[in-house]
């Protein structure tokens, strides 16, 4: 097995820490994911619900505080191999890679990835 077998597929991630991931979501050290892909830099990993707040409008102007509001969007996050402790494969484990699995916790807020 090569780390291309698990790309589209979900894994589990162990980090060695998470610190500098926070912004990306990435608020555990340990966690399940969809990878996505791979490079000589690390692993990507699909976070479908990252959440951001826009601070300027379309003019370049700041927007107020109170009228400021969450987006969510899908992101594609890269952690570089130096910081991965471990990545476990689940190849006989039905209906893993789907986002009904009750074992599955999420990126940061307990919610699958």
């Amino acid at each position: 097995m090569t780390i291309d077998d698990v790309v589209h597929k979900t894994v589990m991630i162990l980090l060695f820490s998470h610190e500098g991931l926070e912004p990306a979501g990435i608020r555990e050290k340990h966690f399940y994911a969809k990878v996505v892909g791979r490079d000589s830099i690390g692993i990507w990993i699909e976070n479908p619900r990252l959440e951001t707040t826009r601070i300027r409008d379309e003019r370049g102007f700041i927007i107020p505080p109170e009228q400021r509001k969450h987006e969510e969007h899908v992101a594609n996050i890269l952690i570089p191999w130096g910081n991965i402790r471990s990545i476990i494969h689940f190849p006989m484990r039905e209906g893993f890679d789907t986002l009904e699995d009750e074992e599955a916790r999420s990126l940061g807020r307990g919610v699958y990835l």
